[in-house]
Protein backbone atom coordinates (compact mmCIF):
# COMPACT_ATOMS: atom_id res chain seq x y z
CA UNK A 1 0.00 0.00 0.00
CA UNK A 2 1.08 3.50 -1.12
CA UNK A 3 0.44 6.28 0.92
CA UNK A 4 0.40 10.20 -0.63
CA UNK A 5 0.69 12.56 1.65
CA UNK A 6 1.14 16.64 1.90
CA UNK A 7 -0.11 19.60 3.97
CA UNK A 8 -3.39 19.38 1.92
CA UNK A 9 -4.92 16.21 0.40
CA UNK A 10 -3.72 12.59 2.05
CA UNK A 11 -4.18 10.28 -0.58
CA UNK A 12 -4.60 6.04 0.92
CA UNK A 13 -4.25 3.85 -2.25
CA UNK A 14 -5.15 0.68 -0.87
CA UNK A 15 -5.58 -2.81 -3.19
CA UNK A 16 -8.51 -2.53 -5.11
CA UNK A 17 -10.61 -5.34 -4.03
CA UNK A 18 -10.57 -2.68 -0.45
CA UNK A 19 -12.01 -0.21 -3.08
CA UNK A 20 -14.81 -2.58 -4.39
CA UNK A 21 -15.23 -3.59 -0.89
CA UNK A 22 -15.97 0.02 -0.16
CA UNK A 23 -18.01 0.51 -3.30
CA UNK A 24 -20.17 -2.40 -3.58
CA UNK A 25 -23.65 -1.28 -4.38
CA UNK A 26 -25.10 -4.04 -1.83
CA UNK A 27 -23.08 -2.99 1.24
CA UNK A 28 -25.08 -0.12 2.59
CA UNK A 29 -22.73 -0.06 5.43
CA UNK A 30 -19.78 1.75 3.96
CA UNK A 31 -19.37 4.80 2.77
CA UNK A 32 -16.57 7.16 0.86
CA UNK A 33 -14.94 9.18 3.70
CA UNK A 34 -14.35 13.04 2.72
CA UNK A 35 -12.85 14.70 5.13
CA UNK A 36 -12.94 18.53 5.62
CA UNK A 37 -11.25 20.47 8.46
CA UNK A 38 -11.90 23.71 9.51
CA UNK A 39 -10.47 26.46 7.67
CA UNK A 40 -9.58 29.22 9.80
CA UNK A 41 -11.00 32.13 9.44
CA UNK A 42 -9.16 35.05 7.49
CA UNK A 43 -10.15 37.98 6.16
CA UNK A 44 -7.15 38.33 3.53
CA UNK A 45 -7.72 39.06 -0.03
CA UNK A 46 -5.67 36.18 -0.85
CA UNK A 47 -7.97 33.75 0.96
CA UNK A 48 -10.90 35.18 -1.07
CA UNK A 49 -9.51 34.32 -4.17
CA UNK A 50 -8.41 30.48 -3.03
CA UNK A 51 -11.43 29.99 -1.36
CA UNK A 52 -13.05 30.98 -4.69
CA UNK A 53 -10.99 28.76 -6.78
CA UNK A 54 -11.09 25.58 -4.62
CA UNK A 55 -14.61 24.69 -4.72
CA UNK A 56 -14.98 24.35 -8.44
CA UNK A 57 -11.84 22.25 -8.61
CA UNK A 58 -13.33 19.81 -6.01
CA UNK A 59 -16.33 19.68 -7.28
CA UNK A 60 -14.87 18.68 -11.06
CA UNK A 61 -12.91 16.07 -9.45
CA UNK A 62 -15.68 14.69 -7.64
CA UNK A 63 -17.90 14.76 -10.95
CA UNK A 64 -14.59 12.65 -12.12
CA UNK A 65 -14.96 9.96 -9.14
CA UNK A 66 -18.91 9.19 -9.87
CA UNK A 67 -18.57 8.87 -13.68
CA UNK A 68 -15.26 6.32 -12.92
CA UNK A 69 -17.47 4.45 -10.46
CA UNK A 70 -20.22 4.30 -12.61
CA UNK A 71 -18.20 1.76 -15.27
CA UNK A 72 -16.90 -0.65 -12.51
CA UNK A 73 -18.77 -4.04 -12.72
CA UNK A 74 -21.44 -4.87 -10.31
CA UNK A 75 -20.60 -6.90 -7.04
CA UNK A 76 -21.23 -10.02 -8.26
CA UNK A 77 -18.83 -10.41 -11.37
CA UNK A 78 -16.07 -9.18 -8.78
CA UNK A 79 -13.54 -10.94 -6.68
CA UNK A 80 -13.52 -11.17 -3.02
CA UNK A 81 -10.87 -8.92 -1.40
CA UNK A 82 -8.01 -10.56 -0.13
CA UNK A 83 -6.36 -8.79 2.17
CA UNK A 84 -8.57 -7.49 4.62
CA UNK A 85 -6.42 -5.59 7.01
CA UNK A 86 -6.82 -2.69 4.99
CA UNK A 87 -10.85 -1.39 5.08
CA UNK A 88 -10.43 2.25 3.46
CA UNK A 89 -9.58 4.15 0.80
CA UNK A 90 -9.83 7.82 1.94
CA UNK A 91 -9.34 10.91 0.23
CA UNK A 92 -8.65 13.70 2.99
CA UNK A 93 -9.25 17.20 1.30
CA UNK A 94 -7.70 20.12 3.54
CA UNK A 95 -8.58 23.71 3.18
CA UNK A 96 -5.05 25.95 3.78
CA UNK A 97 -4.41 29.27 2.94
CA UNK A 98 -1.94 27.90 0.26
CA UNK A 99 -2.04 29.26 -3.42
CA UNK A 100 -4.52 27.57 -5.89
CA UNK A 101 -1.33 26.74 -7.83
CA UNK A 102 -0.10 23.92 -5.25
CA UNK A 103 -3.50 22.85 -4.99
CA UNK A 104 -3.94 21.88 -8.63
CA UNK A 105 -0.35 20.34 -8.62
CA UNK A 106 -1.18 18.15 -5.08
CA UNK A 107 -4.43 16.99 -7.37
CA UNK A 108 -3.20 16.16 -10.48
CA UNK A 109 -0.86 13.54 -8.33
CA UNK A 110 -3.95 12.00 -6.95
CA UNK A 111 -6.12 11.83 -9.95
CA UNK A 112 -2.72 10.01 -11.92
CA UNK A 113 -2.34 7.14 -9.16
CA UNK A 114 -6.28 6.76 -9.35
CA UNK A 115 -6.46 5.95 -12.50
CA UNK A 116 -3.33 3.81 -12.45
CA UNK A 117 -5.18 1.75 -9.49
CA UNK A 118 -8.56 1.64 -11.69
CA UNK A 119 -6.33 0.10 -14.98
CA UNK A 120 -4.33 -2.48 -12.23
CA UNK A 121 -7.74 -3.72 -11.26
CA UNK A 122 -9.85 -3.62 -14.17
CA UNK A 123 -7.39 -5.81 -15.66
CA UNK A 124 -7.83 -8.74 -12.33
CA UNK A 125 -11.94 -8.05 -13.14
CA UNK A 126 -11.19 -9.16 -17.17
CA UNK A 127 -9.52 -11.85 -15.89
CA UNK A 128 -11.57 -13.11 -13.36
CA UNK A 129 -14.60 -12.69 -15.98
CA UNK A 130 -12.78 -14.77 -19.08
CA UNK A 131 -12.40 -17.62 -16.66
CA UNK A 132 -15.99 -17.69 -15.46
CA UNK A 133 -16.62 -17.75 -19.33
CA UNK A 134 -14.35 -21.31 -19.38
CA UNK A 135 -16.25 -22.80 -16.70
CA UNK A 136 -18.69 -25.63 -18.54
CA UNK A 137 -22.26 -24.58 -17.56
CA UNK A 138 -24.10 -26.67 -14.87
CA UNK A 139 -26.49 -29.49 -15.64
CA UNK A 140 -29.87 -29.40 -13.11
CA UNK A 141 -31.20 -32.50 -12.24
CA UNK A 142 -34.69 -33.41 -13.40
CA UNK A 143 -37.07 -33.38 -10.88
CA UNK A 144 -38.20 -37.42 -10.26
CA UNK A 145 -42.01 -37.11 -10.63
CA UNK A 146 -44.06 -35.05 -12.71
CA UNK A 147 -45.00 -31.52 -11.49
CA UNK A 148 -48.51 -31.14 -9.70
CA UNK A 149 -51.11 -28.80 -8.90
CA UNK A 150 -52.28 -27.06 -5.94
CA UNK A 151 -54.97 -30.08 -5.60
CA UNK A 152 -52.33 -32.79 -5.82
CA UNK A 153 -53.18 -33.88 -9.29
CA UNK A 154 -51.06 -34.40 -12.09
CA UNK A 155 -51.17 -31.70 -14.54
CA UNK A 156 -53.73 -32.38 -17.80
CA UNK A 157 -54.81 -30.96 -21.00
CA UNK A 158 -57.35 -28.31 -19.52
CA UNK A 159 -59.30 -27.90 -22.75
CA UNK A 160 -60.89 -31.00 -23.92
CA UNK A 161 -62.42 -31.14 -27.45
CA UNK A 162 -66.65 -30.63 -27.96
CA UNK A 163 -68.51 -32.34 -30.20
CA UNK A 164 -71.90 -31.21 -30.68
CA UNK A 165 -74.67 -33.18 -32.49
CA UNK A 166 -78.63 -32.06 -33.00
CA UNK A 167 -80.84 -35.33 -32.66
CA UNK A 168 -83.21 -36.28 -35.03
CA UNK A 169 -86.23 -37.65 -35.24
CA UNK A 170 -84.83 -40.97 -36.01
CA UNK A 171 -82.13 -41.39 -33.40
CA UNK A 172 -81.48 -43.60 -30.36
CA UNK A 173 -79.37 -43.18 -28.02
CA UNK A 174 -77.22 -46.08 -29.61
CA UNK A 175 -76.65 -43.99 -32.58
CA UNK A 176 -76.09 -40.16 -30.83
CA UNK A 177 -73.66 -41.46 -28.47
CA UNK A 178 -71.82 -42.76 -32.09
CA UNK A 179 -72.32 -39.26 -33.39
CA UNK A 180 -70.65 -38.26 -30.36
CA UNK A 181 -67.59 -40.67 -30.19
CA UNK A 182 -68.56 -42.10 -27.16
CA UNK A 183 -70.82 -45.23 -28.24
CA UNK A 184 -68.78 -47.81 -25.61
CA UNK A 185 -69.54 -44.88 -22.75
CA UNK A 186 -73.18 -45.64 -23.25
CA UNK A 187 -73.10 -48.64 -21.23
CA UNK A 188 -71.62 -47.53 -18.42
CA UNK A 189 -74.06 -44.32 -18.07
CA UNK A 190 -77.00 -46.62 -18.48
CA UNK A 191 -75.56 -48.87 -15.19
CA UNK A 192 -76.65 -45.53 -13.20
CA UNK A 193 -80.45 -45.48 -12.77
CA UNK A 194 -80.87 -41.47 -12.18
CA UNK A 195 -78.43 -41.04 -15.39
CA UNK A 196 -80.29 -43.63 -17.23
CA UNK A 197 -83.67 -42.13 -16.29
CA UNK A 198 -82.83 -38.36 -17.90
CA UNK A 199 -80.56 -39.93 -21.18
CA UNK A 200 -84.14 -40.73 -22.05
CA UNK A 201 -85.53 -37.38 -22.06
CA UNK A 202 -82.95 -36.75 -24.83
CA UNK A 203 -85.34 -36.47 -28.24
CA UNK A 204 -85.74 -34.56 -31.30
CA UNK A 205 -84.35 -30.74 -31.89
CA UNK A 206 -82.01 -31.80 -28.86
CA UNK A 207 -78.42 -30.07 -28.62
CA UNK A 208 -76.08 -33.21 -27.10
CA UNK A 209 -72.19 -31.76 -26.86
CA UNK A 210 -69.67 -34.06 -25.68
CA UNK A 211 -66.26 -32.91 -24.02
CA UNK A 212 -63.10 -35.38 -24.47
CA UNK A 213 -60.02 -35.31 -23.00
CA UNK A 214 -57.36 -37.89 -23.38
CA UNK A 215 -60.31 -39.51 -25.45
CA UNK A 216 -62.37 -40.32 -22.67
CA UNK A 217 -65.79 -38.73 -21.80
CA UNK A 218 -65.22 -36.11 -19.54
CA UNK A 219 -68.35 -34.05 -20.09
CA UNK A 220 -71.91 -34.64 -21.68
CA UNK A 221 -74.43 -32.13 -21.74
CA UNK A 222 -78.20 -32.24 -23.95
CA UNK A 223 -81.19 -29.98 -24.11
CA UNK A 224 -84.56 -31.14 -23.09
CA UNK A 225 -87.34 -28.41 -23.10
CA UNK A 226 -86.09 -25.36 -21.54
CA UNK A 227 -83.76 -27.14 -18.72
CA UNK A 228 -80.24 -28.59 -19.76
CA UNK A 229 -78.53 -32.07 -18.24
CA UNK A 230 -74.90 -31.87 -17.33
CA UNK A 231 -72.86 -34.78 -17.15
CA UNK A 232 -69.95 -34.32 -15.35
CA UNK A 233 -67.00 -37.50 -14.99
CA UNK A 234 -65.66 -37.67 -11.46
CA UNK A 235 -63.10 -40.28 -9.19
CA UNK A 236 -66.72 -41.79 -8.46
CA UNK A 237 -67.81 -42.50 -12.16
CA UNK A 238 -70.35 -39.76 -13.59
CA UNK A 239 -72.34 -37.52 -11.72
CA UNK A 240 -74.96 -35.26 -13.65
CA UNK A 241 -77.42 -32.81 -12.40
CA UNK A 242 -80.44 -30.20 -14.01
CA UNK A 243 -79.55 -26.70 -14.87
CA UNK A 244 -81.37 -23.72 -16.81
CA UNK A 245 -79.21 -20.97 -18.42
CA UNK A 246 -76.27 -23.24 -19.62
CA UNK A 247 -76.03 -21.55 -23.22
CA UNK A 248 -75.31 -18.29 -24.14
CA UNK A 249 -77.76 -16.78 -26.69
CA UNK A 250 -76.30 -13.54 -28.86
CA UNK A 251 -78.13 -11.49 -31.34
CA UNK A 252 -76.71 -11.76 -34.70
CA UNK A 253 -77.56 -9.55 -37.82
CA UNK A 254 -77.22 -10.40 -41.72
CA UNK A 255 -78.14 -9.37 -45.04
CA UNK A 256 -78.00 -11.03 -48.36
CA UNK A 257 -79.64 -10.15 -51.90
CA UNK A 258 -81.25 -13.39 -54.01
CA UNK A 259 -79.17 -14.55 -56.97
CA UNK A 260 -79.16 -18.01 -57.00
CA UNK A 261 -81.52 -19.35 -54.22
CA UNK A 262 -83.26 -18.44 -50.73
CA UNK A 263 -81.29 -21.14 -48.97
CA UNK A 264 -78.05 -21.01 -50.95
CA UNK A 265 -77.36 -16.99 -50.49
CA UNK A 266 -78.59 -16.99 -47.04
CA UNK A 267 -76.20 -19.70 -46.46
CA UNK A 268 -73.57 -17.84 -47.88
CA UNK A 269 -74.18 -14.80 -45.53
CA UNK A 270 -74.11 -16.85 -42.62
CA UNK A 271 -77.81 -17.48 -42.21
CA UNK A 272 -78.57 -20.98 -41.49
CA UNK A 273 -81.40 -23.11 -43.06
CA UNK A 274 -83.65 -23.03 -39.72
CA UNK A 275 -83.60 -19.10 -39.91
CA UNK A 276 -84.19 -18.88 -43.03
CA UNK A 277 -87.19 -21.39 -42.81
CA UNK A 278 -88.56 -19.00 -40.08
CA UNK A 279 -88.54 -15.95 -42.53
CA UNK A 280 -90.39 -18.26 -45.49
CA UNK A 281 -92.95 -18.83 -42.23
CA UNK A 282 -93.25 -15.32 -41.34
CA UNK A 283 -94.13 -13.54 -44.54
CA UNK A 284 -95.59 -16.94 -46.20
CA UNK A 285 -98.94 -14.88 -45.48
CA UNK A 286 -97.90 -11.98 -48.56
CA UNK A 287 -95.54 -13.42 -50.51
CA UNK A 288 -96.06 -16.65 -52.43
CA UNK A 289 -92.33 -18.37 -52.34
CA UNK A 290 -93.30 -20.77 -55.44
CA UNK A 291 -93.78 -17.93 -57.70
CA UNK A 292 -93.25 -14.39 -56.30
CA UNK A 293 -89.48 -14.76 -55.76
CA UNK A 294 -87.22 -12.85 -58.06
CA UNK A 295 -83.32 -12.29 -58.19
CA UNK A 296 -82.67 -8.92 -56.59
CA UNK A 297 -85.14 -9.54 -53.41
CA UNK A 298 -83.24 -8.27 -50.68
CA UNK A 299 -83.52 -9.90 -47.07
CA UNK A 300 -82.31 -8.51 -43.58
CA UNK A 301 -83.12 -11.05 -40.81
CA UNK A 302 -82.11 -10.02 -36.94
CA UNK A 303 -81.93 -13.51 -35.40
CA UNK A 304 -80.36 -15.09 -32.16
CA UNK A 305 -77.18 -17.25 -32.14
CA UNK A 306 -76.81 -19.93 -29.29
CA UNK A 307 -73.19 -20.58 -28.00
CA UNK A 308 -71.56 -22.61 -25.31
CA UNK A 309 -68.16 -22.35 -24.29
CA UNK A 310 -67.20 -20.43 -27.13
CA UNK A 311 -68.63 -22.48 -29.84
CA UNK A 312 -71.84 -21.22 -31.89
CA UNK A 313 -74.16 -24.50 -31.51
CA UNK A 314 -77.33 -23.56 -32.64
CA UNK A 315 -79.58 -20.71 -33.88
CA UNK A 316 -82.56 -19.72 -32.11
CA UNK A 317 -85.52 -17.47 -33.30
CA UNK A 318 -85.76 -15.44 -35.81
CA UNK A 319 -86.42 -11.81 -33.91
CA UNK A 320 -86.83 -9.37 -36.51
CA UNK A 321 -86.90 -9.33 -40.71
CA UNK A 322 -87.15 -7.31 -43.45
CA UNK A 323 -87.91 -8.65 -47.19
CA UNK A 324 -87.90 -6.85 -49.90
CA UNK A 325 -90.34 -8.82 -52.81
CA UNK A 326 -90.78 -6.84 -56.13
CA UNK A 327 -90.11 -3.31 -54.63
CA UNK A 328 -92.37 -4.28 -51.68
CA UNK A 329 -91.02 -4.06 -48.32
CA UNK A 330 -92.20 -5.99 -46.06
CA UNK A 331 -91.35 -6.30 -42.10
CA UNK A 332 -92.01 -8.52 -39.20
CA UNK A 333 -91.05 -8.11 -35.58
CA UNK A 334 -90.89 -10.86 -32.75
CA UNK A 335 -93.52 -10.68 -30.12
CA UNK A 336 -93.79 -12.80 -26.48
CA UNK A 337 -96.74 -12.50 -24.62
CA UNK A 338 -96.98 -12.76 -21.04
CA UNK A 339 -97.98 -16.50 -20.98
CA UNK A 340 -94.76 -17.29 -23.15
CA UNK A 341 -96.65 -17.61 -26.62
CA UNK A 342 -94.94 -15.67 -29.69
CA UNK A 343 -96.22 -14.26 -32.62
CA UNK A 344 -94.96 -12.20 -35.63
CA UNK A 345 -96.39 -8.62 -35.79
CA UNK A 346 -95.97 -5.42 -38.03
CA UNK A 347 -94.31 -2.42 -36.42
CA UNK A 348 -97.52 -1.11 -35.79
CA UNK A 349 -98.48 -4.35 -34.41
CA UNK A 350 -100.74 -6.27 -36.41
CA UNK A 351 -100.83 -9.93 -36.92
CA UNK A 352 -98.50 -11.15 -39.79
CA UNK A 353 -100.81 -14.35 -40.65
CA UNK A 354 -104.35 -13.99 -41.83
CA UNK A 355 -106.32 -13.47 -38.65
CA UNK A 356 -108.24 -16.28 -39.64
CA UNK A 357 -107.40 -20.25 -41.78
CA UNK A 358 -110.19 -21.53 -43.63
CA UNK A 359 -110.53 -25.40 -41.82
CA UNK A 360 -109.76 -26.45 -38.42
CA UNK A 361 -109.03 -30.05 -39.48
CA UNK A 362 -106.37 -30.50 -41.84
CA UNK A 363 -106.67 -32.50 -44.98
CA UNK A 364 -110.59 -33.18 -44.25
CA UNK A 365 -113.60 -33.44 -46.22
CA UNK A 366 -116.59 -31.69 -46.34
CA UNK A 367 -119.70 -33.49 -45.55
CA UNK A 368 -121.91 -30.73 -45.36
CA UNK A 369 -121.86 -27.10 -46.37
CA UNK A 370 -123.75 -23.61 -44.75
CA UNK A 371 -127.21 -24.36 -45.47
CA UNK A 372 -130.09 -21.62 -43.81
CA UNK A 373 -132.71 -24.47 -45.19
CA UNK A 374 -131.40 -27.87 -44.95
CA UNK A 375 -133.31 -30.41 -44.06
CA UNK A 376 -131.88 -32.13 -40.42
CA UNK A 377 -131.37 -35.44 -40.57
CA UNK A 378 -132.02 -36.85 -37.62
CA UNK A 379 -134.45 -34.00 -36.75
CA UNK A 380 -135.97 -34.86 -39.88
CA UNK A 381 -137.52 -31.23 -40.30
CA UNK A 382 -135.95 -28.11 -42.02
CA UNK A 383 -133.47 -26.48 -39.90
CA UNK A 384 -130.92 -24.08 -41.00
CA UNK A 385 -127.38 -25.41 -40.61
CA UNK A 386 -125.50 -22.69 -39.60
CA UNK A 387 -122.13 -24.00 -39.94
CA UNK A 388 -119.70 -26.74 -42.02
CA UNK A 389 -119.25 -30.38 -41.10
CA UNK A 390 -115.67 -31.50 -41.74
CA UNK A 391 -115.73 -35.41 -41.74
CA UNK A 392 -112.71 -37.13 -40.15
CA UNK A 393 -111.91 -40.15 -38.27
CA UNK A 394 -112.65 -39.95 -33.99
CA UNK A 395 -109.81 -39.01 -32.39
CA UNK A 396 -108.47 -36.19 -34.98
CA UNK A 397 -107.32 -33.25 -34.15
CA UNK A 398 -109.51 -30.08 -33.97
CA UNK A 399 -106.81 -26.37 -34.30
CA UNK A 400 -108.42 -23.17 -32.95
CA UNK A 401 -108.40 -21.01 -36.47
CA UNK A 402 -107.68 -17.83 -34.89
CA UNK A 403 -106.48 -15.81 -31.93
CA UNK A 404 -108.87 -15.84 -29.18
CA UNK A 405 -109.90 -16.68 -25.63
CA UNK A 406 -112.27 -19.82 -24.78
CA UNK A 407 -115.64 -18.31 -23.98
CA UNK A 408 -117.64 -21.49 -23.44
CA UNK A 409 -116.54 -25.60 -23.15
CA UNK A 410 -119.29 -27.91 -22.32
CA UNK A 411 -122.24 -29.91 -23.37
CA UNK A 412 -124.79 -27.49 -25.16
CA UNK A 413 -127.62 -29.60 -26.69
CA UNK A 414 -127.34 -31.00 -30.02
CA UNK A 415 -123.94 -29.99 -30.35
CA UNK A 416 -122.66 -32.42 -27.80
CA UNK A 417 -119.35 -31.58 -26.47
CA UNK A 418 -118.62 -27.62 -27.92
CA UNK A 419 -115.99 -25.22 -27.37
CA UNK A 420 -116.86 -21.68 -28.45
CA UNK A 421 -113.77 -19.21 -28.49
CA UNK A 422 -114.30 -15.45 -29.04
CA UNK A 423 -112.05 -13.16 -31.28
CA UNK A 424 -111.53 -9.60 -31.94
CA UNK A 425 -113.23 -7.32 -33.87
CA UNK A 426 -116.55 -9.35 -33.22
CA UNK A 427 -115.45 -12.67 -34.40
CA UNK A 428 -116.64 -15.88 -32.90
CA UNK A 429 -116.31 -19.68 -33.58
CA UNK A 430 -117.45 -22.82 -32.64
CA UNK A 431 -116.95 -26.17 -32.37
CA UNK A 432 -119.22 -28.99 -31.86
CA UNK A 433 -119.57 -33.03 -31.67
CA UNK A 434 -116.09 -33.83 -30.11
CA UNK A 435 -115.03 -36.79 -28.56
CA UNK A 436 -113.00 -35.16 -25.97
CA UNK A 437 -111.11 -31.63 -24.91
CA UNK A 438 -107.50 -31.03 -25.23
CA UNK A 439 -106.42 -31.32 -21.87
CA UNK A 440 -106.33 -28.68 -19.17
CA UNK A 441 -108.47 -26.23 -21.30
CA UNK A 442 -111.01 -24.29 -19.77
CA UNK A 443 -112.98 -21.16 -20.16
CA UNK A 444 -111.13 -17.73 -19.67
CA UNK A 445 -107.70 -19.49 -21.43
CA UNK A 446 -106.22 -17.57 -24.33
CA UNK A 447 -105.84 -19.40 -27.42
CA UNK A 448 -103.37 -18.99 -30.76
CA UNK A 449 -104.00 -20.11 -34.44
CA UNK A 450 -103.17 -23.63 -34.71
CA UNK A 451 -103.54 -24.67 -31.45
CA UNK A 452 -105.55 -28.32 -30.35
CA UNK A 453 -108.74 -27.37 -28.40
CA UNK A 454 -110.58 -31.40 -29.02
CA UNK A 455 -110.94 -34.07 -30.85
CA UNK A 456 -113.40 -35.43 -33.38
CA UNK A 457 -116.33 -37.30 -32.03
CA UNK A 458 -119.91 -37.59 -32.58
CA UNK A 459 -121.65 -36.48 -29.48
CA UNK A 460 -124.88 -34.22 -29.27
CA UNK A 461 -127.20 -35.10 -32.48
CA UNK A 462 -124.59 -36.65 -35.08
CA UNK A 463 -125.11 -39.68 -37.40
CA UNK A 464 -121.15 -39.76 -37.60
CA UNK A 465 -118.01 -38.90 -36.63
CA UNK A 466 -117.11 -35.09 -37.83
CA UNK A 467 -116.67 -31.75 -36.24
CA UNK A 468 -119.53 -28.80 -36.77
CA UNK A 469 -117.49 -25.61 -37.43
CA UNK A 470 -119.36 -22.14 -37.81
CA UNK A 471 -118.16 -18.53 -38.03
CA UNK A 472 -120.22 -16.10 -36.81
CA UNK A 473 -119.49 -11.96 -37.54
CA UNK A 474 -120.94 -9.91 -35.17
CA UNK A 475 -123.56 -12.50 -33.70
CA UNK A 476 -124.72 -13.54 -36.88
CA UNK A 477 -123.78 -17.11 -38.59
CA UNK A 478 -122.37 -16.51 -42.21
CA UNK A 479 -120.59 -19.06 -44.44
CA UNK A 480 -116.76 -19.76 -43.09
CA UNK A 481 -115.83 -20.64 -46.38
CA UNK A 482 -116.89 -18.23 -48.37
CA UNK A 483 -116.60 -15.25 -45.97
CA UNK A 484 -114.24 -12.24 -46.76
CA UNK A 485 -111.97 -12.81 -43.92
CA UNK A 486 -110.01 -10.23 -42.47
CA UNK A 487 -105.95 -10.00 -42.82
CA UNK A 488 -104.67 -9.46 -39.66
CA UNK A 489 -105.64 -9.02 -36.00
CA UNK A 490 -104.48 -6.22 -33.98
CA UNK A 491 -103.21 -6.38 -30.04
CA UNK A 492 -105.29 -4.71 -27.61
CA UNK A 493 -104.02 -1.96 -25.98
CA UNK A 494 -102.37 -3.07 -23.06
CA UNK A 495 -100.71 -5.27 -25.78
CA UNK A 496 -99.80 -2.62 -28.14
CA UNK A 497 -98.14 -0.71 -25.52
CA UNK A 498 -96.10 -3.23 -24.27
CA UNK A 499 -95.42 -4.31 -28.00
CA UNK A 500 -94.26 -0.84 -29.22
CA UNK A 501 -92.02 -0.35 -25.86
CA UNK A 502 -89.97 -4.25 -27.04
CA UNK A 503 -90.18 -3.26 -30.99
CA UNK A 504 -88.85 -0.04 -30.82
CA UNK A 505 -85.13 -1.28 -30.75
CA UNK A 506 -85.64 -3.97 -33.24
CA UNK A 507 -87.34 -1.42 -35.58
CA UNK A 508 -84.51 0.89 -35.20
CA UNK A 509 -81.97 -1.70 -36.27
CA UNK A 510 -83.85 -2.57 -39.53
CA UNK A 511 -83.90 0.88 -40.13
CA UNK A 512 -79.97 1.11 -40.13
CA UNK A 513 -79.25 -2.05 -41.52
CA UNK A 514 -81.23 -1.18 -44.34
CA UNK A 515 -79.88 1.89 -45.31
CA UNK A 516 -76.72 -0.03 -45.27
CA UNK A 517 -77.98 -2.40 -47.53
CA UNK A 518 -78.94 0.10 -50.33
CA UNK A 519 -75.41 1.55 -49.66
CA UNK A 520 -74.15 -1.77 -50.16
CA UNK A 521 -72.26 -1.84 -46.90
CA UNK A 522 -71.44 -5.78 -45.86
CA UNK A 523 -72.71 -6.16 -42.64
CA UNK A 524 -72.37 -9.95 -42.30
CA UNK A 525 -69.19 -9.48 -40.64
CA UNK A 526 -68.80 -6.29 -38.76
CA UNK A 527 -71.95 -6.80 -36.60
CA UNK A 528 -73.62 -9.48 -34.54
CA UNK A 529 -72.26 -11.18 -31.39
Amino acid sequence: MSVIKNDSIIVKNNDWNDIIEQYDLQNQDREILIHQKKVTQQTTKTASVTHRSFWPQRGLMFVGLVALLGNVPVSSHLLEPQDSSSKSFEIALNKTTHSAHLINEQTTTAEVDLEQTINKTSSVALQHKRANELEPPQELELPSRALETYAGHTNVVANGNWKTYHVKSYDNLTNIFYKLGHQKSLKVLQKNPKIAKALKKIKKNSIARAKSVNGKLAELIFTSDNNSYILTSTDDGYHGTWKKNIFEVRQARANFTINNGLFFDGRKAGVSDKIVKQIVKVFDWDIDFSHDIRIGDNITAVFEEIYHDGDKIDSGHLLAAEFINKGHVHRAIRYTFKNGKADYFTPQGREMKKAFIRTPIAHARVSSHFNPGRFHPVLHKLRAHKGTDFAARTGTAIMATGNGTIKFIGRKGGYGRMVIISHREGYETRYGHMSRYAKGLKAGDKIYQGDVIGYVGRSGLATGPHLHYEFRRNGKAVNPMTVSLPNSMSLDRKELADFRNHAINLVLQLNVLHRFAKAKIDINSAFGG
